[in-house]
């Protein structure tokens, strides 16, 4: 089994320069040299190709060709039931498919076929033969250990191939392993094959080497007889040509396909092979583990760079792009112009990388250099692929060397890391600078939001001690709404009925829950039930909620400026929101003496309240608002504090975050009064958690109290409707799935999770 090959891609962007006859001879001449067969590959999908032809195998590749193959899994089985064999054996061909069949080649079918190719055959060769840079020729470009870009001495063609290598350079493809060839050389003596290497020179950064003389008696009589130049020709300098070109290829690296970065593998890796393929089982194993590798950072994925001189490299590159780009001149207000000067920076950053001779054969390698750059230069860094990623859904950075994410509700250690302390307070000026927020020693501490709304809390030395530490709270770019709480299980759809109900009914609601458990989602979810028309005014220190209704007021508290002056706090908008016509008041978090504020608002005509506070459990939700209401300042009997909180409150709503990581709504319980000087509560539903499978994932079920909740009056009196799970047919109801038994009166098949 052979573990690397050389793969030889002949490319013209022009017909009629003789690619195929060079691509064809070229195989016979490297089987020749090896005394092995070589793979030759035909890939002209659209003209029927012509290497059948060229080697007298016209008939039998009218039943194996490549479009036959790409019917079945690609393994060495069915590679080798396609291949035609030239009758002295040395090339192996997979001819085109004939002109009427319709043929789509599928990059993973490309890659599993030269995945296979790479371990049957040291020599293979490619003749690629599509016109323009797509992403066939893109994937034969990044598994070649040479590219030979064919020309001729006419304009029309160096034309057509320089506009050809533009679009690979642009594409960010390493042409440090293309070698122009120009066949036909002394075609015309207006362009001499030294004045064809002066108009590549500023494209491969080279003098043309390679070229074949002008012979048309040889080459057509050996077209039309189906017979290699190699085979029979009298011309000398022909065939000593052909010689010289076959042992310059033969200095060429070999390289194992398995371990080349492919852009679309990232998305979609190709299929196992098949137990029959052996073969090319060890080929495939490397593969996936290179899989894996390139979607790491750079510095862990550069071939030939250890992570050192990665991070040098990287910080040079961005030193020089910074020194060239003047960055303070660019528009970067809007995500237009931010996109529009991405791109500038790009093509001015690879202009860089190709005059400072930094070559990385693969081409999704340089790619993700630049990006990273640019990020750096334009974003927020190695954070800027962890916002875009849409399973991540926190990002916390414990200074410049680790960056941990929460990632399905679990945390795991990302291998994004910063340069350097510097590069990460830069990152840090970025997101508080455009909210007019400050951070220094004198003020360490800051609350932010970036464009998408995601929270982001900052601390930094003398008060954290391990270097800058920045917290992202994300939210996905489209907002939850019940059914997608009911979809992963968060609540039952009786659950989200009643809440509906709730809300409508002009019930003052307090969520409450740990960190993390998913009480901002909620409170999003719960005031999309507001009915339109009413006026909402929102308070929040980071404005976080997305509300639908027409008529909002979003108001976001702010700290002191540098001279201590212009604070405004959650309780000063409070008050402040009372002056403002409210019908209905959310306030993000309860944390202090706003919560006297808010009380007072619930018990003075501004039912159907919204908030949230930190709690893990109903009942010590109902402790903290006492304590919150005592740091207002107010000196009120706890009895006061009660009946104030008794009088207000309707509802509590906890919510909290398993084990797994999923969250669910523990509990809805209604505040029913007061016996003494204890406040009363009803739970109406619950979670009950049963036990943990083998995965560790929780096992319970949602189970609703037997005990009609004194709140329905409100419903019955603001006109909405009662959810049917407290018909008089509901006394208590356990919602389970199918295979469960239901418990109590008015058994009902439910959830189960």
């Amino acid at each position: 089994m052979v573990q690397a090959s050389r793969i030889v891609s002949l490319i013209n962007a022009k017909g009629g320069t003789g690619a195929s006859v060079l691509a064809a001879n070229l195989a016979v001449g490297l089987s020749l040299a090896s005394k092995t067969p070589t793979l030759l590959l035909d890939l002209d999908l659209n003209a029927g190709g012509s290497q059948a032809s060229l080697f007298s195998l016209e008939q039998a590749a009218e039943q194996k060709h490549l479009g036959q193959l790409l019917q079945e899994p690609i393994n060495v089985n069915t590679l080798e039931a396609q291949l035609l064999h030239h009758d002295r054996g040395e090339v192996h061909l997979l001819a085109a498919p004939p002109v009427q069949s319709l043929t789509v080649l599928r990059l993973e079918q490309l890659y599993e076929l030269l995945l296979v190719g790479n371990a049957l055959y040291r020599n293979i060769v490619i003749d690629v033969a599509q016109p323009r840079l797509n992403e066939v020729m893109g994937v034969c470009l990044d598994c070649s250990s040479m590219v030979l870009p064919v020309v001729i001495p006419d304009i029309v063609s160096l034309q057509a191939t320089s506009a050809l290598l533009r679009e690979i350079t642009q594409a960010d493809f390493s042409l440090s392993k293309f070698e122009l060839l120009l066949n036909m050389a002394n075609l015309s003596q207006d362009l001499l094959p030294e004045d064809i290497g002066a108009y590549f020179q500023q494209q491969l950064k080279r003098p043309l080497s390679l070229n074949l003389p002008y012979a048309p008696a040889e080459i057509i009589k050996s077209v039309n007889r189906g017979v290699p130049v190699l085979h029979k020709c009298k011309t000398e300098s022909l065939v000593n040509a052909f010689v010289e070109l076959v042992r310059f290829l033969l200095r060429s690296q070999t390289i194992d396909v398995s371990t080349v970065s492919i852009s679309y593998r990232a998305q979609q890796p190709p299929e196992a092979l098949p137990s029959a393929a052996q073969a090319v089982q060890t080929s495939t194993a490397a593969s996936r583990s290179q899989q894996s590798k390139a979607l790491m950072p750079v510095s862990h994925a550069v071939s030939g760079w250890s992570p050192e001189q990665y991070r040098k490299e990287r910080q040079r590159l961005h030193d020089r792009l910074l020194q060239e780009a003047k960055l303070h001149e660019m528009d970067l207000e809007s995500p237009q112009k931010r996109e529009q000067a991405r791109q500038t920076l790009r093509q001015k950053l690879s202009e860089i990388m190709v005059a400072d001779k930094v070559e990385i054969l693969s081409r999704k390698e340089k790619v993700m250099i630049i990006e990273e750059i640019l990020d750096e230069a334009l974003g927020l860094g190695p954070l800027e692929p962890l916002l875009k990623d849409e399973s991540v859904t926190e990002i916390m950075v414990n200074g410049p060397e680790q960056v941990f994410i929460e990632r399905h509700g679990k945390i795991e250690l990302s291998h994004r890391q910063f340069l350097s302390e510097r590069q990460l307070r830069v990152v840090i000026d970025r997101i508080v600078s455009p909210l007019g927020r400050r951070i220094d020693e004198s003020s360490p501490m800051v609350d932010a939001r970036l464009p998408d709304g995601s929270r982001v809390n900052v601390i930094i030395p003398p008060l954290a001690l391990d270097g800058a530490t920045i917290t992202i709270r994300k939210f996905p770019a489209e907002r939850l709404r019940a059914q997608d709480l009911i979809n992963i299980g968060s609540m039952t759809p009786d659950m989200a009925a009643f809440l509906r109900g709730a809300v409508q009914a002009r019930l003052n609601i307090l969520i409450c829950g740990g960190t993390g458990s998913g009480k901002t989602t909620l409170l999003n979810v719960m005031s999309s039930f507001i009915p339109p028309g009413a006026r909402i005014v929102t308070i929040e220190d980071a404005a976080e909620l997305q509300l639908d209704q027409q008529h909002v007021i979003r108001l976001e508290s702010r700290p002191a400026n540098m001279e201590g002056k212009g604070h405004v706090s959650i309780r000063d908008l409070v008050r402040n929101s009372l002056r403002m016509r409210p019908d209905r008041i959310v306030v993000g978090e309860v944390r202090g003496g706003e919560a006297l504020d808010m009380l007072q608002a619930m018990n003075t005509g501004h039912d159907g309240s919204l908030t949230t506070c930190h709690a893990n459990a109903p009942r010590e939700a109902l402790s903290r608002l006492e304590t919150m209401v005592l740091m207002a300042g107010v000196e009120l009997p706890v009895r006061a504090i009660r009946e104030q909180i008794t009088s207000a409150v309707d509802l509590i709503v906890h919510q909290s975050r398993l084990r797994d990581g999923t969250r669910k709504i523990m509990n809805i319980v209604e505040v029913s009064g007061m016996e003494g000087e204890i406040i009363t509560t009803q739970e109406i539903f619950k979670f009950e958690q049963m036990t943990v499978d083998d995965n560790g994932n929780v096992v319970g079920r949602f189970v609703q109290n037997e005990i009609r909740p004194g709140v329905l009056d409100r419903f019955v009196a603001y006109g909405v409707a009662i959810p049917e799970c407290f018909g008089p047919q509901a006394e208590h109801l356990v919602f389970e799935d199918e295979t469960g038994m239901a418990e109590g009166k008015g058994q009902k098949k439910g959830f189960f999770w």
